[in-house]
């Protein structure tokens, strides 16, 4: 799923490349954490690996909200 979004300031997109939602254990198996892998695109949809480089830990939750909204929507 690729949605737009802002980094920076800068309007973008965000491609998401895996999503694996958090997944509580039982006796037998640990819980698994919850994994969010992503590109930042411009807005033609080239990798901005540049732009990448300006995320902060702020920016990657804010990501992941936005994708959870975008997957809600969806569905």
């Amino acid at each position: 799923m690729t949605f737009n979004t802002c980094v920076s300031g800068i309007p973008c997109q965000c491609r998401v490349t895996f999503y694996q939602g958090y997944r509580p254990g039982n006796y037998f198996e640990p819980p698994d954490a919850e994994e969010f892998e992503f590109e930042i695109l411009d807005r033609r949809g080239r990798r901005a690996q540049w732009l990448e480089r300006k995320l902060t830990e702020g920016d990657e939750a804010r990501l992941l909200a936005e994708y959870r909204a975008e997957e809600s929507e969806a569905a």
